[in-house]
């Protein structure tokens, strides 16, 4: 018989080290701060729904 494992491998490369990338966290924050001028303005639309929702819960009694 064989003397090898018959197990697949666990990975099939080696892990890069873990670092920082300045980077992609500039890309992350640009991308946070262009969602956040999108829907700011939409915030007062969003509570105006959420009192409704919540009114509306209300009285029907939940």
């Amino acid at each position: 018989m064989s003397d090898q494992n018959d197990e697949a491998p666990r990975s099939v490369r080696r892990h890069a080290e873990v670092r920082r990338n300045p980077e992609m966290t500039s890309v992350g924050y640009a991308m946070l701060l262009g969602l956040l001028v999108l829907l700011l303005p939409l915030l007062p639309f969003l509570v105006i729904i959420w009192i409704i929702a919540r009114l509306t819960d209300y009285a029907a009694g939940r």
